[in-house]
């Protein structure tokens, strides 16, 4: 499949995030990151946090895959159900709940991905560990990552880095019997998704008009039609938007992906058919 060009992803889209530019790295030291009061509140993170701290004791009754994951009668290390168990409430902090991906939304409108070494700091586990852990998951078809090799330059040396983008799948969920939580929440989340958006969209459209075309106006009089069709374009980009066709493509792209990684086998069609029936439904 042809790579998608970077001109072409909406900075909402957290494919866009392995392409942004690189943050300083400062360490990990402070205290680690958990679930809020109002993140609690929610019944998919009460759930999900009181199912996966609990793993190691219904193991044999959800995640079923991770299970046998080596293939053979032989079933998968206690340590691994312990080491899921650890990373459990820092997956969830920084899970976006509208595409599945563990990032956020800055306040620009640009999509931001975490990375595994402060996921493994908040764990209190090596990065090692947390990469196989990973690794396992990705086996199973529980967990999905894009790596990206950007240049950095720091203290003078030209490095490069490796961006990682982590997302959830469904399949994850389903296994953990929290398929209908984890639905709900993210077609709410998807809705607030839009709406940050298409906010974002007109403050931008706003601070155009300030810009006005009086100053490059022809001192002879002249021009002044197209004076008038660059403010008449102006209203228009102001005026309230109806249907956030930019964000919903960006929705539609991402279901598209995950969809193509769930069937690779069927065809685009069926695959365009699939994202229309979701997309229908979480209107």
């Amino acid at each position: 499949m042809a790579k998608l060009a970077h001109k072409n992803l909406h900075p909402a889209s957290p494919s866009a995030g392995l392409h942004a530019l690189a943050r300083p790295d400062l360490g990990y030291t402070g205290q680690p990151r958990r679930l809020s009061e109002a993140q609690l509140k929610l019944p998919f993170f009460k759930k999900a946090l009181e199912c996966l701290k609990s793993i190691v004791q219904t193991r044999f009754k959800l995640l079923p895959l991770l299970m046998h994951a080596n293939g053979n009668e032989r079933i998968t290390r206690v340590e691994v159900y312990k080491n899921l168990a650890a990373v459990a409430e820092p997956i969830l902090v920084r899970l976006d709940l509208a595409t599945g991906v563990l990032g956020w939304l800055d306040e620009t409108g640009n999509f931001r991905l975490n990375n595994q070494k402060g996921l493994a700091h908040d764990a209190g586990l090596q990065p090692a560990t947390l990469n196989r852990l990973f690794k396992l998951l990705e086996k199973t078809g529980y967990l999905t990552r894009r790596l990206e090799r950007i240049a950095v330059r720091e203290h003078g040396t030209q490095l490069v880095r490796t961006r990682v983008m982590i997302r959830v799948t469904d399949l994850f969920w389903r296994h953990l019997r929290l398929s209908l939580a984890h639905t709900l929440s993210r077609k709410a989340a998807r809705k607030k998704r839009l709406r940050t958006l298409h906010a974002l969209e007109l403050a931008k459209a706003q601070t155009v008009p300030t810009r006005t075309p009086a100053r490059r106006s022809n001192p002879r009089g002249q021009g002044g039609a197209a004076a008038a069709a660059l403010n008449g374009r102006l209203r228009v980009r102001t005026a309230p938007l109806d249907d956030s066709r930019m964000p919903e493509q960006l929705l539609r792209h991402e279901i598209l992906l995950r969809l193509k990684f769930e069937h690779p086998s069927l065809p685009a069609a069926e695959l365009n058919a699939m994202a229309d029936a979701i997309l229908s439904g979480a209107g």
